[in-house]
């Protein structure tokens, strides 16, 4: 009996020849884009996950989640089984931290993940509060994306080179991660321990606190904002990584004058919030920053400062309260180069200081006018 020979089985074809791996790409580079496709199939990326970051153009630093992450397995709801936190509770918090969205039933954790749920478990069961812990998580992810994107550009820019390929570029980032990323983690928790002893040396707890067993929420501080005259208007005048620069620098200058008790609690821009429980050293640390400004030379803008006192709440790693909504307002009508001061931190303050003029004026937002007073730079010191 004759048996016809067995039909051949079709050539397998291989998912990363599809040309939508390849658009855009020129000839000269085509094999490079290969070898980095072959590199991120085989440590896990789908064809969708490749043709998404070709499209969008981010191919080159894809290694760096195979670097940095121990491979996405959980979904949500096991993540919350595993480290017995309610799942409604757990998305809170990640979100808190900077995690996207799951979607349902997406695995997008990791066992890194599953960690981070087990400590977020034990600090529940040491019966830390629940939504401040959410607070904490919120600053904690908000500093960490910061971080992290300082460091991230400060990388991109120290490792490209002339003439890279995609593969070439992708490659050095994934062995810099591997390399660098461990070296990081315990810089951040020296830094924690040392900012947190530094503020706990700073902690008053009265005995009024004591016997009823809780803090005040509301306390009196002394708060300072500052900007630079004009910054806005730079952005048409300057090219955009010179006004950063100076963005930058300002935020240094606000950095260096702010010594314990005296706290930097953020900048923006150009911007700056200082705040103190005492007033004669946020003065100081006011002066001390309009001098550093000053000494920038004539093409970095004049700073303008306003300073209140009164009764504010810390929360969330910011504060809030009337003394702050004062000082916000006073910043806004300050002239360039001028300390304005409102009544009660100029009653607080110290008589050392000298005062160069005082008016009242209408502040928005705040229904009864404010008398403010300028405040003079210190005498220069006999040579």
């Amino acid at each position: 009996m004759h048996r016809s020979p067995p039909t051949p089985e079709p050539a397998a074809t291989d998912p990363l020849e599809d040309p939508a791996l390849y658009v855009g790409v020129a000839n000269g580079e085509h094999d490079a884009r290969r070898r980095l496709l072959r590199y991120l199939f085989d440590a896990g990326a789908t064809v969708e996950m490749l043709e998404a970051a070709a499209l969008e153009g981010r191919l080159a630093t894809l290694p760096l989640e195979f670097a940095l992450s121990t491979g996405r397995r959980y979904t949500l709801t096991e993540v919350a089984r595993e480290a017995r936190v309610a799942p409604q509770y757990l998305r809170a918090a990640l979100l808190a931290l900077g995690h996207p969205a799951p979607r349902p039933r997406e695995r997008m954790f990791t066992d890194e993940d599953v960690e981070v749920a087990r400590l977020l478990r034990r600090f529940l069961d040491a019966g830390l509060p629940r939504d401040e812990l959410l607070d904490v998580m919120r600053v904690l992810g908000q500093s960490m994306a910061r971080v992290a994107a300082v460091i991230r550009l400060m990388v991109a820019r120290a490792l490209i080179r002339p003439g890279d390929t995609e593969h070439d570029l992708a490659m050095r980032y994934a062995a810099a991660a591997t390399e660098l990323a461990p070296l990081v983690g315990p810089i951040l928790e020296h830094q924690w321990r040392m900012h947190l002893r530094e503020q706990a040396t700073q902690d008053v707890i009265t005995s009024a606190e004591r016997e009823a067993g809780v803090l005040a929420q509301m306390r009196e501080v002394a708060v300072c904002f500052t900007d630079l005259s004009g910054f806005t208007r730079l952005g048409t005048k300057l090219p955009v990584d010179r006004v950063g620069a100076i963005g930058s620098r300002m935020a240094a200058l606000a950095s260096e004058v702010a010594r314990p008790p005296v706290e930097l609690v953020k900048t923006i821009g150009d911007g700056a919030m200082l705040v103190s429980p005492d007033v004669d050293l946020l003065l100081d640390a006011t002066l001390e920053l309009k001098a550093r400004v000053d000494a920038e030379g004539a093409d970095f803008p004049s700073i303008r400062a306003g300073v209140a006192w009164g009764r504010a709440i810390s929360r969330g790693g910011d504060w809030f309260g009337p003394a702050v909504n004062r000082a916000s307002r006073i910043v806004d009508v300050a002239r360039p180069g001028t300390v304005l001061v409102d009544d009660e931190a100029r009653e607080h303050a110290d008589e050392r200081f000298a005062w160069a003029g005082r008016k009242r004026r209408s502040l928005r937002g705040i229904e009864r006018r404010v008398r403010l007073h300028v405040l003079a730079p210190p005498a220069p010191t006999a040579a």
